[in-house]
């Protein structure tokens, strides 16, 4: 099997924005095809994480929602980070999910297709959706 399009970003600059960016990918982590990892602030992918194909993980966006940003064309925004992505030790991460700046999601967590993560994730969950959030808890 060919797995391909692996694309990993560091940015430590952006216009005239400086950055330190930090990704750290811990040991056995898996992802398939088509996966995006964006990052200006920092990013950790724990031990035994596996990720399907089209995956996004970012630390930041594009500028805000705020009238004046609005005013400008998006690739000229300044990007903007709302904090770290973390993501804990064996995590599942389903097909075309997307995980957003400032979260962090717990120890064994599975990550449902398609869903949008936009907030911390407690360990041991099952998460799902747009916002994604917990459909189940296993203890």
């Amino acid at each position: 099997m060919l797995l391909e399009r692996l694309r990993i970003e560091a940015l430590d600059k952006y216009g005239d924005q400086i950055f330190t960016p930090k990704i750290e990918i811990g040991d056995n982590v898996v992802f398939n095809s088509d996966v995006h990892i964006g990052c200006i602030n920092y990013i950790y992918i724990g031990n035994n994480v596996l990720g399907a194909s089209r995956i996004y993980i970012t630390d930041h966006h594009h500028g805000d929602t705020t009238e004046a940003m609005f005013k400008i064309a998006p690739r000229d925004r300044p990007l903007i980070s709302k904090g770290p992505v973390i993501i804990k030790d064996n995590v599942w991460i389903g097909e075309g999910a997307a995980i957003m700046p400032g979260v962090t999601i717990g120890e064994n967590c599975i990550i449902a297709t398609n869903s949008v993560v936009t907030k911390d994730m407690p360990a041991n969950s099952v998460v799902a959706g747009v916002p994604a959030r917990v459909i189940k808890t296993v203890r």
